[in-house]
């Protein structure tokens, strides 16, 4: 009974510091990198991943249009977690490599975790999005539960 209580607790702390409640945008640093090159969530550096998340009213004042929209889709039994973990793997490592962040924004608009990750891709030149775009499209290969468009005009607005 004891051990219950105890897992029980650790859920429920894991579960508050998990959930955040805000009107503005939250932006979330996964990992940043120090002077020495050495990659560590705890150390404060420039940031590896850039994300935000947006709500639909700050989605529909965003930009009209993104260089790409990765949309996490449902057919009734939520979105592929394995997919999104992919999508931040290929993030982080996109930095690693070329020593660019790539900034992106996570729009949610379904009831079973529908959402779409909104990439500007400002940061990078016409030869880098392609890179950035055709690396991604191979990472995620084969995943059913996600839709990749180009240039894509924001369902918000």
């Amino acid at each position: 009974m004891r051990t219950i209580k105890i897992i029980g607790f650790f859920t429920l702390a894991l579960a508050v510091s998990a959930c955040k409640s805000s009107k503005d945008s939250s932006e979330t640093t996964v990992a940043t990198e120090t002077e020495t090159g050495d990659a560590s969530p705890s150390n404060t550096g420039k940031p590896l991943v850039s994300m935000e998340i947006w709500t639909r009213e700050q989605a529909q004042v965003g930009p009209d249009s993104f260089r790409l929209v990765v949309s996490f889709i449902s057919f009734g039994a939520g979105t592929d977690p394995e997919s999104k973990a992919i999508l931040e793997a290929y993030v982080y490592d996109y930095k690693l490599k070329n020593n660019k962040v790539v900034s992106y924004y996570m729009i949610p608009w379904g009831r079973e975790g529908e959402v779409d990750c909104c990439f500007p891709l400002d940061e990078l030149n016409a030869s880098e999005q392609n890179n950035f775009i055709e690396g991604l499209k191979k990472a995620i290969e084969g995943k059913e539960l996600i839709q990749i468009n180009e240039n894509m005009k924001s369902r918000f607005k």
